[in-house]
């Protein structure tokens, strides 16, 4: 597949902010409605979303500092203190649950070169009609995209001090070059968005074939040089109340 080019966006600071449900209200809405029967998450931190899920999980996180009950009702809920990458290349997410991966929350490492692997290795264990949300893909301003968590040099244009999504949002353009066949929908939770990807095909090899051309493609691009108001435009970010009704969420996913 050709390399991307890019040409340079409109220069704007800002967008207007996201102010819709937050994610752990959207995935609650989304578990009891489409009740999965086998859910994954990267990104435990303190388990406010790993609770939520009432069916065998599987969660990963290197620093996941749990101050909650997240087992509940789950009859099975397993915990990997390590890497996104050394779990994938050391565990079978199928056969440790026993079925395919329903459901799965990525939030790990919030650069885009780790989402991308999450998602390729995750993909591989969903169904096709599994629905995979990805978080923070929506920086409202450059400060929040910035790669390195410690760069305060634009720390005066933002409504959200401290904030950080990392460069994350590369992989929704990734995924929309390499994979024109997956679905993918934008949303407006605050404050940092989530992006819900299915009709998924385990078995493609795409990005992973095309992995080393995708990252040294989109590394040097920023959301300055791409432009983010350009960037929202082309993600048609929805109304994510839209998520919170079983009637309006069938027309976005389905299990």
């Amino acid at each position: 597949m050709p390399s991307a080019t890019f040409t340079a966006g409109t220069v704007s600071n800002s967008v207007p902010m996201l102010a819709g449900p937050r994610h752990e209200q959207i995935l609650a809405a989304m578990h009891a409605t489409l009740q999965p029967r086998t859910y994954l998450e990267i990104g435990v931190d303190h388990g406010e979303t790993l609770r939520l899920a009432h069916c065998p999980s599987i969660g990963i996180d290197p620093d996941m500092d749990i101050s909650q009950q997240v087992i509940g009702d789950k009859t099975a809920c397993l915990l990997f203190r390590m890497p996104s990458d050394r779990f994938f290349g050391a565990f079978d997410p199928v056969t440790l649950l026993g079925d395919k991966v329903d459901f799965a929350f990525l939030d790990g490492m919030h650069l885009f070169e780790f989402l991308l692997r999450d998602f390729i290795n995750v993909e591989r264990s969903c169904r096709r009609n599994s629905v995979i949300v990805l978080h923070d893909c929506i920086p409202t301003d450059p400060y929040l995209s910035r790669r390195h968590r410690l760069d305060e040099s634009l720390r005066g244009i933002t409504r959200i001090p401290g904030g950080w999504c990392g460069d994350v949002w590369k992989t929704v353009l990734i995924l929309r070059q390499y994979r024109p066949d997956l679905r993918i929908h934008s949303f407006d939770s605050a404050l940092t968005g989530i992006v819900l990807v299915t009709n998924l095909d385990p078995g493609s090899d795409v990005l992973e074939q095309n992995y080393a051309e995708a990252v040294e493609t989109f590394a040097p691009l920023t959301l300055q040089d791409y432009g983010l108001k350009r960037y929202i435009d082309e993600l048609v970010v929805k109304d994510a109340q839209l998520l919170m009704d079983p009637v309006h969420l069938a027309q976005f996913v389905w299990l």
